[in-house]
């Protein structure tokens, strides 16, 4: 990577959009310049060729923060991680990207932007054959230090670097203000300042240094940041195939359509036999449970009639109350909950109500199965216990 691209990008409509080609050989500007809008994205494909890009997002646009990792919680923390930092944003949950930008044994550095406006970027450079290698928070491309924090001005605003993995975005009339706070909050705090020194209340906390044109600061970061946004269904994919010959003969094509046609349908098909599986392995195991006694199941027929008579059973032969119909929505409900056990299970008809008992080796499940039973039933959860390795909870379930 000799020479990049290096635009900055903000969702706030009237922005303008800097760019710089800086090359890390001669480490200077190729290029620059700033484009009015994205109506004019078409005069970067000439800076593009043969040059990778790479997207500054204005970091008002994003969200930097760290959260803590429940104990017990590492392999679940990426599914648990837009409940972890629910209450720290103003955005539904389900409509951002995350990207964990460092974790440590009980800490994680995380970092949050609405997907939507991932996709919009990509999709407009996309339509001007401009593809997007990475993409990062600006102020994470400004110079870290152990001690200080770092500035530089761009525009109207001032980017602010205070670690490895936070920063801000601070509107020039607010910078006073901010920094203020930030000094309460930090004692002896420092700020190195790669622009020119603004008028400020607070003159003590600014220390000079060489003065750098902004986006050329933030290029130079780039090439030494190894941090990517372009996560997970963002993460690009491979371009192995730009170097495979394509064959245009018919018969190839036709004989390569058949092959994924036939390969779809036994894939389907073999989703299907283990879905069903899965169903009948889930009634077994209840079966088992509700029926300790009768280890040998011969035939779906007899599991089918054995559950039947006990439904009769316990419902006094009112057939309305349909315990069957309670079992059967289980396999489909806490059938689809990894690491969850069920103990007990009492079905109340006079009450209408059946009664679940579980286990779990840790609370995460069982918070799982509440969502999952919230589906198809009124869901009452019991307190959870932890007995060593073991949690143990209940559920109380009524039809809807």
């Amino acid at each position: 990577m000799s020479e990049f691209l290096t635009v900055r990008l903000s969702s706030e409509q009237q922005s303008t959009i800097p760019w710089l080609v800086w090359s890390t050989q001669q480490q200077d500007v190729i290029a620059s310049g700033e484009l009015a809008g994205w109506e004019h994205l078409d005069e970067l494909a000439s800076y593009a060729d043969q040059r990778q890009v790479i997207a500054l997002l204005a970091s008002n646009d994003v969200v930097l923060t760290e959260v803590d990792i429940p104990p017990g919680a590492a392999r679940q923390f990426d599914s648990m991680l837009p409940y972890l930092v629910e209450d720290e944003v103003a955005q539904d949950v389900d409509n951002l990207h995350f990207t964990v930008l460092d974790k440590q044994a009980e800490k994680a550095q995380i970092c949050a932007v609405e997907r939507a406006w991932v996709q919009t970027i990509l999709q407009r450079f996309s339509s001007q054959g401009i593809v997007i290698k990475r993409i990062l928070p600006d102020v994470l491309a400004l110079p870290v230090h152990e001690e200080n924090s770092s500035a530089v001005a761009l525009g109207e605003q001032w980017l602010i670097r205070h670690s490895n993995t936070q920063g801000a975005v601070v509107d020039a009339s607010w910078l006073d203000l901010y920094l203020s706070a930030y000094l309460q909050a930090n004692e002896g705090w420092k700020l190195d300042c790669y622009s020119s020194i603004p008028e400020s209340s607070l003159p003590e906390v600014w220390v000079a240094k060489p003065e750098e044109m902004a986006m050329a600061l933030l290029a130079k970061g780039v090439s030494e940041s190894k941090v990517n946004l372009l996560t997970g269904s963002f993460k690009p994919k491979s371009s192995w195939g730009k170097y495979v010959k394509v064959w245009q003969k018919a018969a190839i094509a036709a004989g390569v359509l058949l092959v994924v046609l036939v390969g779809q349908q036994l894939l389907v098909v073999h989703k299907y036999e283990a879905q069903a599986q899965a169903y009948r392995e889930e009634s077994e195991r209840i079966f088992r449970q509700i029926f300790p006694n009768k280890k040998r199941i011969p035939t779906v027929s007899y599991l089918k009639r054995q559950m039947t008579d006990e439904e009769r059973r316990l419902s006094g032969g009112k057939s309305e109350t349909a315990m069957l119909s309670w079992i059967a929505a289980l396999p489909t409900t806490l059938g689809q909950v990894k690491d969850l056990e069920i103990t007990s299970f009492k079905y109340d008809g006079q009450r209408g109500e059946v009664r679940i008992q579980a286990s779990s080796s840790d609370f995460q499940p069982f918070e799982q199965a509440r969502v999952k039973l919230a589906e198809k039933f009124t869901v009452e959860q019991g307190q959870l216990n932890r007995n060593g390795n073991v949690v143990i909870g209940s559920f109380v379930l009524k039809r809807l």
